[in-house]
């Protein structure tokens, strides 16, 4: 099974990819005449969000706490908090990308957004990058809690809740213009039907893919797979793989993808893993042979990497993403040509020639092919969203995330009247949902987020409860739930169990938002109706499964497991509805578009 451990990244910047013929740099056709050596802005660190929020509780209190918030009229329609925050000022830059979208194409651009596990960004602005200011009128409130009491208090003034740009939140169609999809569950099948592949030399699949089971391939035996050819030819598309790699065995490429009909200009698209000459790191590249894009940023052994490769025939714009980020960005003079010839997975024939042998070594999973461009935001999505449950399609509970995780349960219903259409509730000791196939989740020292709407009969049970084994054994612990004095508690397992420790909701016929983050740059974090109510930043270590995991909402099968501050009571008796599980920390606007929506 593939160790899912740490993985450490280098600082990455966008990289203004080589175009080796000079006549590349002359108008076609295709593009006008413009400068593609705009300058890059690159934002070091983590920024702020435009709010600022004192935790009522962390690791070093006790004692109870209260702070002002900032607040102002707004109309009696809008949802309210009963914890606001202050607000602040930001300056978000645009990134050169943003700003040549703007003006080639005069239309909306989806911002690119922040990766705390990387530690270097691009960022830009929806509209004016003049700096963006709240002004709120300034009425007082005040929380007060404890580890042993929690108890909520405000004022009754309507209070506005401003949000930054945030991709959370945001809708699409993801099997819009689908071409082909291989989820690899044992099969080389295509879900459209169309482009269902070939095996070479006798490819396996292995049980514990990012999504399942996923395809192994093995350069030492030659496999490959390929599939009747796929019209990517003077088109745009988006391409999107899981790649899980256990060596680098070629002195040049790793094949992922490849569409060529001869190594010739324009003629050849390969997209591999591919080692620099000069720095010796394995990056993604993307080239139509002569018009490339090389990253510089790694691709690690032995972990689940997200890679998306993106061609914009409208303004001919190659663009590479690494686990939802954009890393890499350049301009081809024309768009793929060639003829109608098999697409190859895991191998390219066409190359051999020019860089050598260059089969793949290790796992793929879910590679899809879209004819169209996504979005920063839906290729972030399908990066980082884990699982994602409406509860809107009664009488089945399906995932809306884009990896279609199957779940289970037992003596659930819905409710009608849900926070946002329906919901799922549990109003039985023997209820709850189990959602299987979290790889993520699993993952030692990976940041994670969840998100959910609560609204309890009582205040008591487990919320979230996260195993390695369906039946709750192994490894385990109530993430999730209620302390026996009935405020929220959110923890993790490091060396123990650590817990944060928030007020109590009412119980009442109000909806609530939880959010509990996790990462190793800002610790342990708790969201109650967009306030950061705790947080520990110590708490820098998640000694996660190694293993997929299963998710179970409103119990905990087994009382042996690590409970921490969470109560012994096995279920929780209320309503659920927009359960997310996100493979990245949220910020804090994505935490206040989550609220708002």
């Amino acid at each position: 099974m593939p160790s899912t451990g740490p993985r450490s990244l280098k600082q990455p910047s966008v990289v203004r990819c080589r175009h080796p013929r000079s006549r590349r740099h002359r108008p076609s056709k295709y593009q006008s005449k413009r400068s593609v050596l705009q300058p890059i802005h690159i934002v070091r660190g983590t920024l702020n969000s435009s709010t600022e929020i004192i935790p009522i509780a962390d690791e070093k209190s006790t004692n109870t706490s209260q702070y002002n918030s900032i607040r102002q009229e707004i109309p009696r329609s809008a949802q309210l908090s009963p914890f606001q925050p202050k607000t602040s000022s930001i300056v978000s830059y645009p990134s050169w990308l943003h700003a040549r979208k703007i003006a080639d194409r005069k239309i909306h651009v989806d911002p690119l957004y922040f990766n705390s596990d990387l530690h270097s960004h691009v960022s830009s602005c929806n509209g004016s990058y003049a700096e963006k200011r709240d002004l709120l009128a300034t009425v007082p409130a005040s929380i007060s809690s404890s580890t042993s009491t929690a108890t909520v208090s405000s004022t009754t003034t309507t209070t506005a809740t401003i949000c930054n740009s945030s991709c959370v939140n945001q809708t699409w169609l993801s099997s819009s213009d689908l071409l082909a999809k291989w989820t690899f569950n044992g099969t080389f099948l295509d879900e459209t039907a169309t482009y269902s592949a070939m095996p070479v030399n006798s490819p396996s699949f292995i049980s514990s893919g990012y999504v399942y089971q996923s395809l192994s391939l093995s350069a030492a035996s030659s496999q490959f797979i390929y599939s009747p050819y796929i019209p990517l030819l003077n088109s745009s598309f988006t391409i999107e793989v899981w790649l899980y790699p256990t060596g680098y065995p070629n002195s040049i490429d790793h094949s992922i993808l490849g569409l060529c009909t001869y190594p010739g200009s324009d003629y050849c698209l390969h997209i591999t893993i591919r080692e620099s000459n000069i720095t010796h790191i394995h990056s993604l590249y993307m080239s139509f042979f002569g018009d490339t894009c090389e990253t510089s940023v790694s691709v690690p052994l032995n972990t689940w990497t997200h890679a998306a490769f993106v061609f914009d025939i409208n303004i001919l714009e190659m663009s590479i993403y690494l686990d939802g980020y954009l890393i890499g960005a350049a301009i081809s003079a024309i768009p793929l040509q060639g003829t109608t010839n098999p697409v190859t997975i895991g191998y390219i024939p066409g190359i051999v020639t020019t860089y050598g042998s260059n089969y793949y070594q290790g796992y793929m999973d879910q590679l899809t092919i879209v004819s169209r461009v996504k979005s920063e935001c839906e290729i972030l999505d399908d990066a980082s969203l884990v699982t994602y449950y409406t509860f809107d399609n009664s009488p089945v509970y399906d995932d809306s995330g884009p990896n279609s995780l199957t779940s289970t349960y037992l003596a659930t219903s819905f409710a009608l009247a849900g926070h946002s259409g329906k919901a799922i509730s549990f109003n039985d000791s023997t209820a709850y949902l189990q959602i299987s196939g979290l790889t993520a989740l699993g993952t030692n020292n990976k940041a994670f987020s969840i998100s959910l709407w609560i609204r309890p009969y009582a205040l008591s049970g487990t919320l979230v409860f996260v195993s390695s084994s369906p039946s709750g054994t192994g490894w385990c612990i109530s993430m999730l739930g209620f302390a026996v004095n009935g405020s929220i508690v959110a923890q993790i397992l490091s060396s123990s169990a650590e817990s944060v420790f928030g007020p109590a909701v009412p119980v009442s016929s109000t909806w609530h938002h939880i959010v509990q983050i996790w990462s190793s740059t800002n610790g342990l974090q708790l969201y109650i109706d967009n306030v950061l109510v705790a947080s520990r930043p110590s708490v820098i270590t998640y000694s996660a499964s190694s293993a997929s995991n299963y998710v179970r909402l409103a119990n905990r099968p087994n009382n042996a497991c690590l409970y921490g501050g969470i109560g012994l009571q096995n279920a929780y008796s209320g309503e659920i509805d927009d359960f997310k599980i996100y493979s990245r920390e949220l910020s804090k606007d994505d935490v206040c578009a989550l609220y708002r929506s």
